[in-house]
């Protein structure tokens, strides 16, 4: 655009430089030369990324950022893509908001997966990464931070400081950590507070008089035990009735007329005995007298095939209550390969009506770890040797 200086006299604009558009355009482009010029156009649907050092244009098909996360250049991001890709630092405070992310230099804000892949080539310090439906692999550092995937596995190289809440949590050396998870293996833990249902630690360090404290989280099967009981007394008064039932009908099938009747029948039915007409006359005057005794043997005998099909029914409901009990305790062990510094392994019942730990705030949570009560039963206390130990 033209000017002018400070006495109104203008100044003209400087002549553009030349460039060849055909240097601009990079994977997922193409120039159109037209006649009223040329024109660089999209070749593909996806997502624009801009090189600022080539000033190249390219569309791919996940967002590509350079420059990182500040409040200076991008403030915080709302990512619809599939895939992102960081190589400058995502700054503190900064939310990203996103699917997958693969993450090049340290994070120091929030990371939010829907259920992707969060990768964090770096270090993560003093922030957070979480994923609803996925994993999270810091393959640095991370300290001061929190990582969650409820529902997907955690995987650091290195914790310091950090609050770690996941289905299953790898982690190579973890310091002053608090960790939740279901399956949980810890190559060295120091001064760390862990749960879960299974655990295995290489090494379990005290440091700077802080010790390591191990919970096992057992279920409570008391759901199931009033199911089973609720289901075998419904099996019980099944059983009585069957039992009544089948007396009665023993006890009719005991009977003189009812017995002499059901042995001729059962004759003639096989054509073992022909009758002639004086005893078909007798014939047919004894099953007039037994008839009430037959309908009553006919609603017996229907009585008791109606029960045993609801015994077996229920049967096959407690087996399946009991299997899913037994499959609820599987997996609950502990196992520290070597203990150096001193170390607390208990066990504690999960009950029903309480707020699950992950739930808890962090300051209530780490109580809750370190807390000895009723609810807890000790395992192991000690500073040396190796501990092993699983449920039965």
């Amino acid at each position: 655009m033209d000017g002018r200086d400070i006495s109104g006299i203008a100044l003209p604009a400087s002549q553009p430089k030349d460039f060849d558009l055909q240097k601009l355009a990079g994977p997922g482009t193409h120039v159109s030369r037209e006649k009223d010029g040329e024109f660089l156009l999209a070749s593909v649907c996806g997502f624009l990324n801009i090189d600022l050092r080539s000033n190249q244009f390219s569309v791919t098909d996940k967002i590509v950022s350079h420059e990182g996360v500040s409040v200076r250049t991008t403030g915080d991001l709302l990512l619809t893509g599939e895939e992102y890709e960081q190589y400058g630092e995502i700054q503190e405070k900064r939310i990203v908001r996103c699917r997958s992310i693969t993450a090049y230099a340290d994070v120091f804000g929030n990371i939010l997966s829907s259920g992707g892949l969060v990768c964090l080539k770096h270090n993560l310090v003093g922030g957070s990464a979480s994923n609803d439906q996925g994993d999270i692999f810091v393959e640095g550092r991370a300290s001061g931070s929190t990582l969650i995937a409820q529902h997907g596995c955690i995987n650091v190289q290195r914790a310091d400081n950090c609050l770690i809440l996941g289905r299953k949590v790898v982690v190579g050396q973890a310091t002053n950590c608090d960790i939740v998870a279901e399956e949980l293996t810890v190559e060295v833990a120091e001064a760390c507070a862990l749960a879960g249902r299974s655990m295995h630690l290489g090494v379990a360090r005290s440091r700077r008089e802080l010790e390591n404290v191990l919970l096992v989280l057992l279920p409570d099967l008391s759901s199931y035990e009033a199911r089973i009981a609720a289901l075998q007394l419904q099996r019980a008064l099944l059983e009585k009735v069957i039992t009544e039932s089948r007396t009665r009908i023993d006890a009719l099938r005991g009977e003189k007329d009812v017995a002499r009747y059901l042995l001729v029948g059962g004759k003639l039915r096989r054509h073992e005995l022909t009758l002639n007409a004086e005893q078909q006359l007798s014939w047919r005057r004894l099953s007039e007298l037994v008839a009430p005794a037959l309908r009553t043997l006919s609603q017996l005998s229907d009585l008791v095939k109606e029960k045993d099909a609801e015994w077996h029914a229920l049967e096959a409901q407690i087996n399946e209550v009991v299997a899913a009990r037994d499959q609820s305790c599987n997996g609950l062990a502990c196992t520290v390969e070597r203990i150096e510094g001193e170390t607390r392994i208990r066990a504690m019942l999960v009950r029903l009506a309480d707020p699950p730990l992950t739930d808890l705030p962090h300051k209530d949570l780490k109580a809750r770890l370190r807390k000895t009560d009723a609810a807890t039963k000790r395992l192991f206390s000690g500073s040396t040797g190796r501990f092993s130990w699983v449920y039965s």
